[in-house]
């Protein structure tokens, strides 16, 4: 028994020195061997013989006194199974004396701060213990070595388990106990842990001290523990009165850290709180403060005028803004934009600034996506702030600094702002497509990037489809219905089509089941792209209409509008669908814009839904009085709107002067002759037929070809791709409007010749071709009897 315990103390001795050897920066005291006079009780030799003759504490009798192990329990047998430890306790607390407590600076592993922690924890102040809490999320954001140092070796999870709880628990039985700074410190530290472990997530083969940090700060859920913030704010809140500039600051950039807001039983919660005090002390702000107490409120989303408007003040008196770095004033305006705090003279005056700062080569990129998506998102276009970013952007070498944020934020900002800065939209758009994968853009940023170039209308084929391919590949990830009604339309808007994407989106969307997440705009945006695009998904119509029916007393007049247009367009003709808007659309007819008017109309038209409480005297004279604001395109739609009303329904029209103009626009047109109704015509020529081309009917129409037929006119119609939804069989909205109209307004009955039947024709001789169209015309049957 003997000369095991003998071999015990001379293994962890060596242990000891094994220590001292791989963490040189660290002086032999702070690893509990100060001296061998101090570890052994008088012993200057480290022999074995002299070990044993002093019998320190690992060999001990149960009797013996030994401080942190009479605190601890025994720790020899059952809460540590390192000898490592338990002989760092005996030589660290022998006579009496205690060792100095290392600086938590100079330590650089998280092992080396917890054992170290661990050991002096009897003589650790409150300050100490704050600073180990300041130290481990600073050695946690660095890269960690490859190959374990030998402590990690030594110590097992159990070992680094029981360290940190003790060193956990001590600091929270003993957090009362603290002053601003220790409390602030703690709480910080320990915030910062959490946003550090909760970005990184919880990865196989993580070292045991992030598990064990996990499990204390952190739920099952990964969200920090309430419980124990919620106890950190009491203890902040009964001395809150002490607290500094500084201090209030920290306390709300750590909950904000971990974006939790703790409340209080009369109702208030700590930014309530941080606020009434901060108010007061404004004065005392430095720069850093002011950013950092902005952001936290921001973050958090909890919107405090009075503490806004006064900093705001504040900052705007000072004349000189030297000492707000970058990031400080990076995160003042985000804070203020962010959170919808308008203080235009906060705005103006560090705008001012940054454009007279001369170089910004001392802003990182991340600084600069903010500054201008603060402005764009405030409404704040300061051209000559936009211009210099721009132009610096532009002019670096490259954006391989630039995060896919960063750079889906700048665009995003400009193409909001109605900045369109061609330069730096090439700039951008050159280096997404240089990248070799973007799998670094979430889904966010690859919608926010492309609506960007949409809106901005900058075209750029190539990095549509780079975008799509990412987008294609990220289809489960989409988790708002923003995103995904964003990117069809930036896809439709820019006439970037890709059927493959939208049918892909269409059906994850469908598959979710959330349109009851779809805002108004989202609803009408949605199906207002895939119209445009022509790509048909039944199953995405129905589910957007089921949403929008439901919803429909929060649309506004161009929601309607574009819902109803989208549909028609599309072909689809229900009428319970088109009336279930129309009391919507008749309430917010004085909102309508030009467009909105002859949307509504037309896609009534097409849909065949007669709506005498919304086409009446009010609708008249809202046209009439936005009568100079119509394009042709949308007088176009007017007319054919007043041919429904005025031949088909036998109501009031539109008065003269618009349908005069509303005429020209419809007949504007010049008619072309595409080679498949070339090819029609000369067939129809070779049956005995005298075809008229391109004839201007009395309601406006044109005719690719009129024919007689038995004393009857027929009018042909060689109806190409575009004619169909998707170059599909089914119509457009178009097509089935002019399908009707003509035959009940100007009485000749229409015969189409679709593209896909005269294809197949091609290959086959001129007989089938003509045998075709006899039968389209009436005319085989008419041969028959002739012939008996």
């Amino acid at each position: 028994m003997w000369r095991q315990r003998h071999q015990a103390v001379l293994s962890s001795l060596q242990r000891l020195l094994l220590l001292r050897k791989h963490y040189p920066r660290t002086s032999v005291g702070e690893f509990h061997l100060q001296s061998p006079t101090r570890c052994l009780g008088g012993v200057r030799s480290c022999s074995a013989s002299n070990l044993v003759l002093q019998r320190p504490s690992i060999i001990m009798s149960s009797s013996d006194s030994h401080p942190s192990l009479k605190r601890y329990g025994d720790v020899r047998t059952n809460n540590l199974s390192n000898p490592l430890l338990i002989s760092c306790h005996a030589f660290s607390t022998r006579g009496g004396k205690r060792p100095r407590v290392p600086k938590m600076k100079d330590l650089h592993s998280l092992e080396e701060v917890i054992i170290s922690a661990y050991d002096h924890l009897d003589g650790m102040s409150r300050r100490d213990i704050s600073a180990v809490w300041a130290r481990i999320p600073q050695l946690m954001s660095k890269r960690q070595p490859r190959h374990q140092s030998n402590i990690s070796k030594e110590l097992s999870e159990e070992d680094m388990r029981y360290m940190l709880c003790k060193i956990f628990d001590n600091t929270v039985d003993a957090i009362e106990d603290c002053n601003m700074r220790e409390l602030t410190g703690t709480i910080l530290g320990m915030a910062k842990i959490v946003s550090i472990l909760h970005r990184q997530s919880k990865r196989r083969g993580e070292d045991s001290s992030r598990v064990i940090l996990r499990e204390q700060l952190l739920n099952k859920g990964m969200r920090p523990k309430i419980e124990l913030f919620q106890s950190f704010a009491h203890a902040s809140m009964d001395k809150l009165d002490e607290f500094d500039a500084r201090h209030l600051s920290n306390l709300a950039y750590a909950y904000a850290l971990i974006r939790y807001v703790p409340k209080f039983d009369d109702g208030s919660d700590l930014f309530d709180r941080i606020a009434i005090k901060a108010v007061a002390k404004t004065s005392d702000f430095s720069p850093q403060h002011f950013s950092n107490i902005i952001w936290s409120y921001a973050t958090v989303n909890k919107p405090n005028a009075i503490l806004f408007e006064e900093i705001g003040d504040k900052i705007v008196a000072l004349t000189n803004l030297e000492d707000f770095k970058p990031q400080s004033l990076s995160n003042t305006v985000w804070g203020y934009a962010k959170i919808d705090a308008s203080h235009p003279k906060l705005f103006e005056h560090l705008a001012n600034h940054i454009i007279n700062h001369g170089s910004l080569d001392g802003f990182k990129p991340q600084e600069l996506s903010n500054i201008v998506w603060a402005y764009s998102t405030a409404g704040i276009n300061h051209s000559k702030l936009f211009e210099k970013v721009a132009n610096h952007i532009v002019d670096s070498d490259s954006l391989h600094r630039f995060a896919p944020q960063a750079c889906s934020n700048i665009v995003w900002a400009y193409a909001t702002a109605d900045i369109r800065h061609e330069k730096l939209f090439e700039k951008v758009a050159s280096h997404i497509v240089g990248l070799d994968r973007v799998v670094r853009f979430e889904p966010q940023a690859l919608s926010n990037t492309v609506w960007a170039y949409a809106t901005a209308g900058i075209s750029h084929q190539a990095l549509f489809e780079k975008m799509a391919n990412a987008l294609l590949g990220k289809m489960d990830q989409f988790a708002y219905p923003q995103d995904f009604s964003n990117t069809v339309w930036a896809y439709a808007k820019a006439g970037a089509s890709n059927p493959k994407l939208f049918d892909k989106m269409a059906d994850q969307f469908v598959a979710l089941d959330n349109f009851h997440r779809f805002n108004p705009q989202a609803l009408s945006n949605t199906v207002w792209a895939y119209a445009t695009a022509q790509v048909p998904h039944s199953k995405l119509f129905e589910k957007v209409a089921e949403a929008a029916i439901q919803c429909k007393d929060k649309l506004t007049s161009q929601h309607i509008a574009n819902l109803l247009w989208a549909y028609a367009t599309m072909g689809t003709t229900d009428k319970q669908l088109f009336s279930s808007f129309v009391p919507a659309a008749a309430k917010l007819i004085d909102t309508c814009s030009n467009q909105d008017l002859a949307n509504i109309a037309w896609s009534c038209a097409v849909a065949n839904v007669d709506t005498p409480t919304l086409f009446n005297d009010a609708f008249i004279n809202e046209c009439v009085e936005k009568k100079d604001g119509f394009q042709n395109a949308a007088l176009f739609q007017l007319y054919q709107w007043h041919l429904w009303q005025k031949k088909e329904k036998s109501h009031a029209g539109l008065p003269q002067e618009l349908v005069d103009s509303s005429y020209d626009a419809f007949i504007s047109k010049e008619p072309t002759v595409s080679k498949l109704q070339g090819d029609v015509v000369a067939h129809l020529s070779s049956i005995g037929l005298d075809p008229k081309e391109e004839i201007l009917m009395g309601s406006g129409y044109r005719i690719d070809a009129l024919v007689q037929v038995n004393g009857k006119s027929i009018g042909v119609e060689v109806d190409g791709p575009s004619h169909f939804i998707g170059k599909g069989r089914s119509p457009m909205g178009s097509t089935i409007l002019k399908r009707r109209q003509v035959p009940s307004i100007d009485g000749v009955e229409l015969v189409s010749v679709p593209y896909w039947e005269w294809n197949e024709l091609l290959g086959k001789d001129k007989a089938k071709r003509q045998e075709y169209l006899r039968g389209l015309l009436g005319l085989v049957e008419d041969d028959k009897n002739d012939g008996s």
